[in-house]
């Protein structure tokens, strides 16, 4: 939530905005876990590193608003681009992780929530320890299995 109040306080530019809409036409295309997709995607934010507030508030948005099964592949676009563009994105999207990963662990069955504990487990010297702290407690990854930790919502693969 912190990070959406951010995003509306924030006036964009008509730049900002161009490269915005470029950035989330660019990123319609992910929708299945592509090696391919998420580098050219992660060299474009390294060459808007200038638009990263905007880029960030895209992909944010993007993970929000995505049908469950397509959440994880934008989660590796977002832990792609902070592993490998770095500072100008780690700090728009690091208020968001807890949040924003909880929510697709929620969405998801035990497959997907294994993927994405596996996930915060990398963030380790990525993101300030508080924001992995904050993340798997959020996903109960210190506890139990993602398979044991809470009964499956009404009508998901088991």
């Amino acid at each position: 939530s912190g990070w959406r109040s951010e995003l509306a306080d924030h006036m964009p530019t008509p730049e900002e905005e161009e490269v915005a809409a470029s950035y989330a036409l660019e990123l319609a295309e992910l929708t299945f876990n592509s090696k391919p997709i998420i580098n050219s995607l992660t060299m474009i934010a390294d060459e808007e590193r200038a638009f990263s507030h905007a880029i960030a508030g895209v992909v944010l948005r993007k993970i929000g608003s995505a049908l469950a099964d397509k959440k994880l592949p934008i989660i590796y676009l977002l832990d792609s681009i902070c592993k490998n563009v770095g500072a100008a994105y780690k700090n728009h999207f690091a208020p968001a992780l807890p949040q924003t990963i909880g929510d697709a662990f929620d969405a998801n069955g035990p497959k997907v929530r294994t993927s994405l504990q596996k996930l915060v487990d990398t963030w380790t010297g990525v993101f300030e320890p508080a924001v992995v702290a904050a993340t798997r407690a959020r996903i109960g990854a210190s506890a139990a299995p993602a398979a044991t930790a809470a009964p499956a919502p009404p009508g998901a693969a088991a």
